[in-house]
């Protein structure tokens, strides 16, 4: 082949010649390795390859394609020759100045030519020796390998050669139906796929001058003088492919979790630590506690964009680093990554480009997974795969929480972990001093029928009141509030759900903080009556001395009670009251509704609970008594839980190295007919109209919408409409067609109760 002049190439219509592009992505491809011991060790293991060298070789041929296409390099040129008259006129301006202010013109003769530049990457002159992984990192690295571009791969006789040889490749894997053998090749093709389009999309941002954030390696240091016991028997036992903890409030959890990564770290079993946890706001509490004692620690949900939002509004940092952050945070690059359970479950998918790093990342990582719903039949079918593929990859497994009961065991072992036992430090005095004291058992329909609960809570101008459900957690509000008026005390009074925006959340919060977490309690000032659904569970990290809880299953009736007195040694009163509706019990959301019956039908968890629960002292250890009599047996899983479940496996069978067809949002949890939770179809709902109907860029409409919307599900919406307390409002990003948005009217939303359709309809949860 005739040696081609790189330097006289382009590679980028801003000028980067093809020389200096492809030393770029090789720097940043070496770069990355030396960050990535764990993943170099792994792959030489599972391939008998050098993954550095193969990268390097990908990183070298992956734009060849450039020079090789006459056409692509002349559309460059003239997109080039545009971008030089328009410095001319604006001598200190960069292109991606010229980009954002020209966006029709920027790179419009490259775009239409019409030239997939990485699929002429794939001359037989180029690709004849090099391995598949290597051929599918050059054909991807735009995203393109899948059935949605597959008119662009068969377009051209070459091209369609290389789609069928692909495909082939696929097929083979497929149709082995074996999961260790999808494991084995989807980690030998996303190493190189994944990689090479991380140092690819780093070395064009520095070449446009954008921040570029470091990869670092994890670093911890135990802060304390002395270790508890949870956290010197996870270091005694670290070596375990999965390790059950069963912790109480208070125990050490965070740090021990921090001890064990270490331990895996240094091991060369894993390159970073992820934390998934079963909600983004338990998501939001961990990161910040985490990021104490750790400087490098990402968080990834559908709102943490918001937290970044606010800091660059701040001016602690800029834009492009948060976005940078950010982005690192979503693909597990991070030293350790706090994200939701969701986010790991959807990247199994791979309905997206971008999973197949992810998932990389994930099978170098050690996992912990803190306080997962056990009652929750449908999740648990989805964790159950994916603890499936990650014992398959070798990944170390930490599963924390307080509420883990012994049968769970036998539901790991079925997996194929050798797990003996569930860890718990046995000599600690703690775990057997009582905690509370249920006072009363109360069945009620009214939250009227409450109020001499709530004058407990004023009299001592403390207390949390859980409810199951928004709608009688804003009557409770309005209850409590008329209730402290007349009682002429300055009692603040707080309600916090889902329904309120990111920015009246982080308000929320930081209220409830003030009034009755640690540092009031410890300076003598804590006052305040707060009314929270679920999402404040394990959350928030506040306490009172009363509290009042719908009954529910005795996992989270578990996590609520570490509520309270959670700052002393003190006994917490506990009131639990049991729900009731045109006298039939009403479990929701912890059960199924029923359409035949228009009913809710209790889970087998919420009925035990309720056969369990006596007035008395409770210590950690008797709860945990009763967790494992409400648990005998590990619950059975539905037909459609195990159905959600094998559609995931499917997914993450076919999908291994060729896209699919549809094409999904980043931050969406289901796909096809699969779905991480059992939950109705989410929309969002906007608390004001925009300033403009008009936003230039999608990222303009997300800082909108993340800031100013509440999510709730569609068919709350659709009744919100008819209503009359929501209007439709017609609006366009960019280029595209104009859609419409949901925008609540004025007087439906405040900071107090959020968007309160509790005169509309029943069942709204978190």
């Amino acid at each position: 082949m005739q040696k081609i002049d790189k330097s006289r190439i382009l590679a980028k219509p801003s000028g980067v010649t093809l020389e200096k592009h492809e030393a770029d992505v090789v720097l940043e491809a070496k770069a990355i390795c030396q960050m990535i011991p764990a993943s170099i060790n792994y792959y030489s293991m599972l391939t008998g390859k050098d993954l550095a060298k193969r990268l390097h070789v990908s990183a070298l041929l992956h734009d060849e394609g450039k020079a090789l296409c006459n056409s692509w390099q002349d559309a460059c040129r003239k997109d080039y020759a545009n971008f030089l008259y328009w410095k001319d006129r604006n001598p200190s301006g960069s292109f991606k100045e010229y980009s954002y202010n020209n966006p029709n013109e920027a790179g419009e003769n490259m775009r239409k030519s019409g030239v997939r530049h990485e699929m002429f990457s794939l001359q037989p002159t180029i690709a004849r020796n090099l391995p598949m992984p290597l051929l599918a990192a050059i054909a991807a690295h735009h995203s393109k390998l899948g059935y949605h571009f597959k008119t662009k791969w068969e377009v051209n006789d070459l091209f369609a050669e290389y789609w069928k040889r692909f495909k082939r490749a696929s097929n083979e894997v497929i149709e082995s139906e074996n999961l260790q053998l999808v494991c084995d090749k989807a980690y030998e093709f996303w190493a190189i796929r994944g990689l090479l389009q991380l140092a690819d999309n780093r070395a064009s941002a520095r070449e446009e001058g954008e921040y570029v954030a470091d990869i670092k390696q994890f670093s911890y240091c135990f802060p304390f003088a002395q270790k508890r016991g949870i956290q010197r028997l996870i270091e005694q036992n670290w070596n375990n492919d999965l390790l059950l903890v069963r912790a109480p409030t208070g125990a050490g959890k965070t740090d021990a979790s921090l001890l064990w990564a270490s331990r895996q770290i240094e091991a060369h079993k894993a390159d970073r630590l992820v934390v998934a946890m079963p909600t983004r706001f338990t998501a939001n509490a961990l990161a910040v506690n985490v990021a104490e004692t750790l400087s490098s620690t990402g968080i990834y949900h559908s709102s943490a964009w918001f937290s970044k939002q606010k800091l660059v509004n701040n001016g602690d940092i800029s834009r492009q680093e948060a976005l940078a952050q950010h982005k690192m945070a979503r693909l597990l690059v991070s030293p350790v990554t706090v994200c939701t359970i969701d986010h790991l479950l959807m990247s199994l998918t791979l309905t997206r480009e971008d999973h197949h790093l992810i998932d990389f990342n994930l099978a170098n990582s050690c996992v912990v997974i803190d306080e997962a719903d056990f009652y929750d039949e449908f999740v648990l079918a989805n964790i159950k795969f994916l603890l499936e593929v990650l014992r398959l990859w070798k990944v170390p497994v930490l599963i924390m929480s307080a509420s883990l009961p012994e049968s769970s065991l036998e539901m790991y072992r079925s997996i194929g972990y050798d797990v003996k036992k569930i860890l718990e430090d046995s000599n600690n005095t703690d775990n057997k001093r009582d905690r509370l004291e249920i006072c009363n058992i109360i069945d009620y329909e009214l939250v009227n029928e409450l109020a001499y609960l709530v004058d407990i809570c004023i009299e001592r101008e403390n207390g949390i009141i859980y409810l199951n459900t928004v709608d009688k957690a804003v009557a409770t509000y309005r209850l409590v509030k008329k209730s402290v008026e007349e009682s002429g005390k300055n009692i603040p009074v707080i309600m916090y759900h889902s329904r309120f925006t990111e920015p009246d959340k982080l308000r929320k919060e930081k209220m409830l903080l003030d009034v009755l977490g640690r540092n009031a309690w410890e300076n003598g000032s804590a006052k305040g009556i707060a009314i929270l659904t679920q999402i404040g569970e394990i959350s928030i990290n506040i306490s009172s001395e009363v509290m009042v809880t719908d009954l529910c299953p005795i996992d989270r009736l578990m996590q609520r009670a570490g509520r309270l007195c959670r700052f002393s040694h003190k006994v917490g009163l506990m009131y639990v009251v049991v729900p009731y509706k045109d006298g039939v019990i009403y479990p929701a959301p912890y059960g199924s509704y029923s359409q035949e019956t228009n009913a809710w039908m209790p889970c087998k968890a919420f009925i035990d609970t309720k056969g369990v629960l006596k007035c008395g002292r409770y210590s950690a250890e008797t709860l945990v008594r009763l967790l494992n009599r409400v648990y005998l047996e590990v619950p059975q899983l539905g037909e459609k839980a195990n159905d959600n479940a094998n559609t995931l496996k499917l997914m993450f069978m076919n999908n291994w190295l060729i896209n699919p067809e549809e094409k999904w949002q980043e931050d969406d949890t289901c796909a096809n007919n699969w779905s991480s939770r059992n939950i109705a179809p989410q929309g969002l709902a906007f608390v004001r109209r925009p300033d403009s109907p008009y936003f230039r860029n999608y990222s303009e409409y997300t800082e909108f919408q993340l800031s100013e919307s509440v999510s709730m599900p569609t068919y709350l919406l659709e009744k919100g409409r008819k209503a009359h307390k929501i209007d439709l409002h017609k609006i366009t990003i960019g280029s595209d067609e104009p859609f419409f948005i949901n925008v609540i009217r004025e007087g439906f939303y405040n900071f107090n109760t959020g968007f309160d359709l509790s005169e509309t309809v029943e069942d709204n949860f978190l």
